[in-house]
């Protein structure tokens, strides 16, 4: 019997409800084959009886648990090794894919055979799935760059860009490359930014085949606080410089400055006064020539005055 020609591997934790509905946006793709792998990783609500539910009515569905709870990355790499399709495609347990997701995507690989990677804009949701912005733009505006190099100077400058979960990718591809175990946040950051350096192509579809919740209720497979992420995108930043050493790809050399430059800034945001300022005195000392010291003073003080206006408003 012909396999699946792609393996959905769908890693979770805690999200018996979101699950099911996540699942089913897959069973449901106008694309047939394909198996779905779900990773339990260590779930301790009744999610273990909810997949054994679906496996006995879809024999499409296979599974794999973690008995220790090891993150998101280390649990899709688990799912990569029991992938048996040409293609590996990443689902989130909490995201409803467009019923063409896969079909589409398929389509970019044929209509870019160069490409080895393929993904697409998402549509951000609240909790009742009202549709909240579309992200990322520069994807859904076509203007995502096709030149490999010119993907990893994006990716390591400005932060990731690509969604994580609706990227399909060869196979073969995960015998090299892997989720990071640690950080649990950025993980799908570094993985990409590798691709982009080891001059792997990747296609962009403009058209939204995801719909991501971002609503008061979405709850993760990580610690999902400000701190942690901030610790998490320096962490990432850090590993990719070693790596780029230890694989001797030097002519991103002189983008380590600043990027992170451009991450203490990204992170000066959501500080008004004395901290911030003095993350963007870090940000300019690191690196001097980085034009967004000055956009983000302007924006501090446009701030400042519009809170001080509001004082003076409220007398």
């Amino acid at each position: 019997m012909k396999g699946p020609l792609i393996s959905v591997v769908m890693a979770t934790r805690n999200r018996q409800k979101l699950l099911t509905e996540a699942v089913k946006s897959i069973q449901d793709q106008t694309f047939p084959n394909f198996e779905i792998i779900i990773v339990d990783d260590a779930s301790s609500d009744g999610t273990s009886a909810v997949i054994s539910e679906m496996i006995s009515h879809d024999p499409r569905i296979r599974s794999v648990r973690s008995e220790k709870n090891v993150g998101p990355g280390a649990a899709r790499n688990l799912g990569f090794d029991l992938a048996k399709g040409k293609y590996i495609a990443i689902m989130d347990d909490d995201d409803l894919a467009d019923a063409h997701r896969l079909e589409s995507q398929l389509q970019g690989f044929n209509e870019n055979p160069e490409a080895k990677l393929v993904f697409s804009s998402v549509a951000w949701v609240d909790d009742d799935l009202n549709p909240t912005n579309i992200f990322p733009g520069i994807v859904a505006k076509g203007l995502f760059p096709t030149d490999p190099g010119d993907v990893f100077r994006l990716l390591y400058l400005e932060s990731n860009k690509i969604p994580n979960a609706t990227i399909m990718f060869l196979r073969e591809l995960a015998v090299e490359y892997r989720y990071i175990d640690y950080p649990w946040i950025g993980e799908d950051w570094y993985f990409c930014m590798q691709l982009a350096a080891s001059g792997i192509k990747m296609s962009a579809i403009s058209t939204s085949l995801l719909l991501v919740r971002r609503g008061k209720n979405r709850q993760g497979l990580m610690a999902d606080s400000t701190k942690v992420a901030f610790q998490a995108q320096r962490k990432v930043l850090e590993m990719m410089r070693k790596w780029l050493a230890e694989e001797c790809i030097d002519e991103f050399d002189d983008l380590h400055k600043p990027a992170l430059s451009n991450q203490i800034i990204r992170e000066s945001r959501h500080f008004i006064g004395i901290k911030g300022l003095s993350m963007l005195l870090q940000a300019f000392l690191i690196w001097p020539g980085n034009p967004k010291v000055k956009e983000q003073l302007r924006w501090y003080f446009d701030k400042l005055r519009d809170k001080q206006s509001g004082r003076k408003g409220a007398v």
